[in-house]
This record gives C-alpha cells, structure tokens and sequence, in this order.
C-alpha cells in the first residue's frame, strides 16, 4: 500500500500521464522535502510503477497497474465530490439510469483545474458508436435535471483510440491525458488508453 506522501506523488501523475517531471520538480509542486521525495519515489520506481528516462526524468506506467491508477483516481474523485454534491449526485444519477454498463465518465479541462469553471466538460466513453446518438438522449435525459452547466459529449472505444494515437494532434482525448478527473470505470479508462497509445 502507498504511504501518504507516496499517494500524493501518484495524484499528480495520474493528473499529468504524459508528463514528465523530476525529483526536485515533483517536490516543488508538492511542496515536499527534495530527500523526502526521493526517498518515497524510489520504490515507486523500484516496482515499476514510475518510469525513469534515460535523462532520470519520470513518468507513471499508464500500461501496468491498473488496479493502483484506478485507486488513485477514485481517491481523487472522491475529494472532488466531497466539494461538489450537486456533480456527485447527478454522477449517481448517471451510473444508475444509464443503459450502457460498460462506459467510462470523466471530467476534463478547466473543470479539473478551476475552482469555478464556466461550463463542466463531461465525457462518456462507450464501446459501440452505432449507440453514441442513443447515449447522447440517455445522458441529455439525465443531466437536464441539474442546473449544471454541463457541456456533454459521447464517444466511441473506437474514437478514443483514433485520438489517442497520433501524439502531435490535439484532440479531446490528448486534452483528457493530462486534465481530467475519472468518475467511472477508471480500469477501463488505463485499458483504453494502453490499446490507444500502443
């Protein structure tokens, strides 16, 4: 299991998945002792969960451990809706009424960074694009019910690894990589992302 500071390590590279940081530059912008930082990223390495370059910059392994990246985003999520019950409710909501077992949810963009966005970027990953005009009424159904400015958009498993694929092209999915907030299926989310960036 990760130590505190060890989980605030991981928050910020699950929070920048294509990023790559140094030890002084993580203890900086976690404002943690530059030996204290060493000494918690070390087994992080050591097991493979942080990757080091070849210049000892590091970056999390989107293609392993899925299970502590899930853990990690679902413990992100939650301080996030401890803040915002109106989005944890309709969240709910969502999870409960929408036909498709098998999605992810996300926020991303400014709703990750800023305190009080102007509209909530909310994405819905699903497997069949022929269901996304479908799912697109599902979720119009649903988040209606809330004075949320929410901004919604539907895509297909297929879509997102189209996205996901050239590096150089920003799309909504490269945006996602590094400002986002899983609020569903965070395993499928890491599953998603590995096929997409093969």
């Amino acid at each position: 299991m990760l130590t505190k500071n060890q989980f605030k390590i991981m928050e910020l590279f699950v929070s920048n998945l294509t990023k790559r940081f140094g030890i002084r530059e993580v203890a900086r912008l976690l404002d943690m002792n530059n030996s204290l930082a060493h000494r918690n990223i070390a087994p992080l390495v050591e097991k493979r969960i942080l990757v080091k370059d070849d210049k000892g910059y590091l970056a999390v392994d989107f293609r392993k451990n899925h299970d502590l990246l899930s853990f990690t985003e679902y413990e992100r999520r939650n301080k996030f809706l401890e803040k915002n019950k109106t989005l944890s409710l309709m969240l709910d909501d969502i999870i409960e009424e929408f036909p498709y077992g098998y999605f992810v949810a996300l926020i991303f963009g400014s709703t990750v960074t800023n305190p009080k966005p102007r509209d909530i970027d909310l994405l819905i990953i699903i497997e069949k694009t022929e269901d996304i005009e479908k799912a697109e009424k599902y979720l119009y159904n649903i988040t209606r019910n809330y004075t949320l400015p929410i901004h919604s958009l539907v895509i297909s498993f297929e879509s997102a690894y189209e996205m996901l694929a050239p590096r150089e092209d920003k799309n909504v999915m490269t945006e996602v990589l590094n400002k986002h907030l899983v609020l569903y299926g965070a395993e499928l989310f890491y599953k998603l992302i590995k096929k997409g960036r093969q």
